[in-house]
């Protein structure tokens, strides 16, 4: 229970810190002398931190129901620019964990998931190819205005792609997490419900 606790300390505490330095955009003032000197600093380190291409969250989401047509569901990051270097992997795993979560608050259609970490899964080279029985989830964010963005792939084509939305994201990074997995969760209930995975069925 103690090991559970300050787990969820740390992930509240983190996601406090992601809502401070990404969504509010805030960030100290500096005397206008001092721009010239510290902007090519600034860039270098903005380049650095910046993605180079899709990245791929090491934590997975296992569900065990028949009902569904995947077993594991896993997220590929193709935009999630505002979220510093350092933070992202612990964002991933929140959104991992608030999505298991999520998917089981259905009374109709409760779909209960454990999230899983796999360090093969965040290597590109592990994605070459489309596993079976697999949800995969796009994320990005758009700034104007702050926005979540997902889509939901039941394999590697483009007839694979089974839903696409944006939805407003709070300024509380909690709020934000979660209104972006409800919304998740939304749709893969509509997907096994329906039993549709494709784009058109």
């Amino acid at each position: 229970m103690d090991a559970l606790m300050h787990r969820a300390f740390f992930l509240r505490a983190l996601l406090l810190g992601f809502a401070a330095s990404s969504l509010l955009g805030c960030a100290p003032e500096r005397p206008v002398a001092r721009l010239a000197v510290d902007r090519p600093a600034q860039e270098h380190r903005a380049a650095a931190d910046a993605p180079r291409g899709p990245l791929y969250s090491p934590w997975v989401v296992r569900v065990d129901d028949e009902r569904a047509r995947f077993s594991e569901i896993s997220f590929k990051d193709v935009g999630l620019m505002s979220v510093p270097a350092p933070d992202r992997e612990g964002v991933y795993e929140a959104i991992a964990e608030s999505l298991a979560v999520e998917l089981g608050h259905d009374a109709a259609l409760s779909l209960p998931g454990e999230v899983h970490y796999s360090q093969a899964m965040s290597d590109p080279s592990n994605h070459l190819s489309c596993a079976a029985r697999h949800a995969y989830v796009d994320l990005w964010d758009a700034t104007a205005p702050s926005r979540w963005g997902y889509s939901l792939w039941s394999g590697c084509g483009d007839e694979d792609q089974f839903a696409w939305r944006e939805i407003d994201r709070p300024r509380d990074s909690e709020d934000a997490i979660a209104s972006l997995t409800r919304s998740i969760a939304s749709s893969l209930r509509d997907a096994v419900r329906t039993g549709c995975y494709t784009r058109h069925c």
